[in-house]
């Protein structure tokens, strides 16, 4: 049992840890581990401080820096909670859940668990202490009254928003900044002598001087005037502040580049395999600018023999380089219509990292054998010198190898033999693909065009076609073996995991798929192929680009995880990203530690769980941003639509109206209620439809209408419809 504060003893034994060796391979100087720590503390009559603790657990003035950096990481994750006089103790002892902010436009909010559970509602005099993104502590008080666990805030954690972007006004003598993110309700108020010059209506930065209090609104200066008027460049400037992507190289990165070779080195190849012989190729998009895999297959007898080499990013950016916390702050590359926002700097992702065609590239090579079934064997790693023989599209790809146009044949004559036999393993590994029962989403990507005055010229819809999936299958089937490699060799490294559907989700589904006539054939635990038959059984209805949609956002999200639980979508067992080193740090990591394997050394140290949640964040961070973007980008390119007629799908059915997404621009709105025909409609939830009262016009979900465009908002990224009479 801990010693009671106060009673000072001497004390020269080190507590036992049953972690040692792990907490060993991450640090020179390893201190108590956190389940020695919460353990101590859960048994200790009352919160301890750092000092008490270092006493009792034996730890020598040396320690010190290191337990206090733990206590505080453990007071940031939610797990200890430090009182006013500096004590620590379990926030689960004390009945707290640690979780982050999630915001609502209407002043209320949620707290997202870290832990697994439903969300606690937050009401909006609580959320008046706190802004979207913040981590909090909280206890349970009751239910609200739709049943929900309801909150109220213990502690504040971290603050999130240290900026907020916005539209700067002054208002009846008081200067605010309206936050772009409509999760953030809470204006910031403007002292006059912090406006630095800007007018009304401008948008700007405002660092947050002063967070919110229960009684007193945030307040803040202004930093940058970034624009006046909304344009693509504005749009995705506003993204980038608002989700505070790093965005800047600090200085120290830049005189680091300097240093950077513009070419590999003999020095460099020393002790790698030269596969610069073999004719490896890209295939990528026709805009992509760095290209950090390549492929090479042949046939054999028992099936074919594949190699997939990957950029070898880890040869340059080494741990703990100002380069390498530089990409670990970003952990992955942002793209957006027209600018991409990169996790390394272009001298390495579109120079030397980058497998461009007719030059030596250093890469890691993950060599398989892929038998007449489609299943991978003897896979193996290995450090390489390669070089690209020729850098293809997706689509000339296609031309060649599926519609065989003679001329695209010709064009590729050096390399067209290996393209045929890449095409004939791909058909083994989708028929692999199939009998798994992995998910296939094949939705079009939807991407803005710009035209280049800083409006969007038209929507162009990227379809996808079976050169996108014959690399998506390799470089699949190199990620499973990196991920089998980790585990045979004990290597921690971040996972790609995925799991099955929440059950909340997977009955909504199951209500959704109801009013449709569907259902989802199961019996006991659901798996992949339950999915995977019913969008084949949807394939051919009129709404099967709904069924598909509605079935994606029943999926849970995939994160990173130090520990191996399978990914549930593409019905694996093992994954983990290997195949992008130069866009997600992930796969940086999975780089080092598959070569500190294969050489017998150590890898790096660290604590894997921390940064798999960042990295879990940080894609999480891209995604919405990216989204944002396009969607804001798809709003102005309606903007110009106002008054014309579209057909469309009904997507969803709400008490105030219908949401309908446009076809061909894939553009959502909303029919308000009071848009459709003159009638009193009763809502009915369960079948998801809108019913008139006097005419019984009912209106369901998957219902095509005609609309016309009545107006849109750009500010709040909405679009308003109404019927269009035939």
């Amino acid at each position: 049992m801990p010693k009671k504060p106060g009673k000072r003893q001497s004390s020269k034994t080190r507590v036992s840890d049953p972690h040692f060796e792990r907490e060993a391979q991450k640090y020179d100087r390893p201190v108590p581990s956190r389940e020695v720590l919460l353990k101590w503390l859960d048994e200790a009559s009352q919160p301890l401080k750092a000092d008490h603790l270092m006493e009792q657990l034996g730890l020598e003035e040396a320690d010190r820096v290191g337990l206090e950096r733990r206590l505080k990481a453990m007071v940031r994750d939610g797990q200890l909670l430090c009182n006013r006089r500096g004590g620590y103790g379990v926030a689960k002892r004390m009945d707290l859940i640690a979780g982050r902010v999630i915001g609502h436009a209407d002043g209320f909010g949620f707290v997202a668990r870290d832990a697994d559970g439903d969300d606690i509602y937050l009401r909006p005099s609580e959320m008046r202490r706190v802004l979207h993104g913040d981590r909090v502590l909280v206890s349970v008080t009751g239910t609200d009254r739709r049943g929900r666990d309801e909150g109220s805030i213990v502690e504040i954690l971290e603050r999130a928003n240290e900026t907020v972007v916005g539209r700067y006004f002054f208002e009846s003598g008081v200067g605010v900044v309206i936050p772009d993110e409509s999760r953030i309700h809470q204006d910031i108020l403007i002292p006059a002598d912090s406006t630095s010059g800007a007018a009304e209506g401008q948008f700007v930065v405002a660092e947050v001087t002063r967070q919110p209090e229960a009684h007193r609104q945030p307040t803040g200066k202004i930093i940058e005037i970034l624009g006046d008027e909304l344009t693509s460049k504005l749009i995705t400037e506003l993204a980038i502040r608002s989700h505070g992507l790093p965005h800047r190289w600090p200085t120290e990165v830049s005189e680091f580049l300097d240093a950077v070779p513009d070419a590999v080195t003999d020095e460099d190849i020393k002790g790698r395999k030269d596969i610069r012989d073999l004719p490896l190729v890209t295939i990528d998009g026709a805009d992509a600018r760095d290209f950090d895999d390549a492929v090479y297959c042949e046939r054999k007898e028992s099936g074919w023999r594949l190699l997939v080499a990957i950029a070898d990013v880890s040869h340059y950016v080494k741990p703990g380089s100002v380069l390498d916390k530089a990409a670990l702050e970003r952990a992955t590359s942002v793209y957006f219509p027209g600018r991409v926002v990169p996790m390394l700097p272009e001298a390495l992702s579109n120079g030397i990292c980058s497998l461009n065609p007719d030059v030596d590239r250093l890469c890691m090579v993950c060599e398989m054998r892929i038998d007449l079934k489609g299943q991978t064997k003897s896979p193996r790693f290995y450090t390489a010198v390669m070089r690209s023989h020729a850098r293809l599209t997706y689509d000339a790809v296609w031309q060649a190898v599926g519609p065989k146009r003679p001329a695209e044949r010709k064009r590729f004559a050096a390399v067209i033999d290996q393209l045929d036999q890449l095409y004939a393993m791909y058909q083994a590994l989708r028929q692999y693909r199939e009998r798994r029962g992995a998910l296939d989403f094949d939705r079009p990507e939807v991407w803005p065009g710009l035209d280049g005055q800083g409006g969007v010229s038209q929507i162009k819809v990227r379809s996808r076609n079976d050169a996108h999936r014959l690399i998506e299958e390799c470089m699949i089937a190199a990620n499973v073996a990196a991920a089998k490699f980790l585990e045979k060799s004990q290597t921690r490294a971040p996972y790609r995991v995925h799991d099955a559907p929440p059950p909340d989700k997977l009955e909504d589904l199951v209500v959704f798929l109801g009013s449709l006539g569907l259902r989802l054939n199961r019996r006991g635990e659901v798996r992949p192929e339950h999915f995977s038959a019913l969008l084949e059984h949807a394939h051919q209805r009129d709404d099967a680009g709904l069924i598909e949609a509605v079935v994606l956002r029943s999926q849970s999200l995939a994160v990173y995880s130090p520990d191996n639980t399978g990914h549930f979508g593409l019905a694996l067992t093992h994954y983990a990203h290997f195949t992008s080193p130069i866009r997600r740090y992930a796969d940086l990591v999975v780089h080092r530690a598959i070569k500190a394997s294969i050489e017998r050394k150590k890898p790096p140290k660290g604590d894997m769980d921390a940064l798999c949640r960042h990295i879990s964040m940080c894609s999480r961070r891209a995604d919405e941003a990216s989204r944002q973007v396009v969607d804001r980008l798809k709003c102005m390119y309606m903007q110009r639509h106002v008054g014309d007629v579209f057909a469309g799908t009904v997507t969803g059915v709400a008490s105030f109206g219908l949401f309908v997404e446009l076809d061909d621009v894939y553009v959502s709105g909303l029919v308000h209620v009071t848009s459709l025909p003159a009638d009193y409609y009763h809502f009915d939830a369960s079948r998801h439809e809108m019913v008139g009262e006097r005419r019984g016009r009912k209106f369901r979900l998957a219902d095509r209408l005609k609309l016309k465009v009545l107006r849109v908002d750009m500010d709040d990224t909405k679009v308003d419809l109404a019927l269009e009479d035939d």
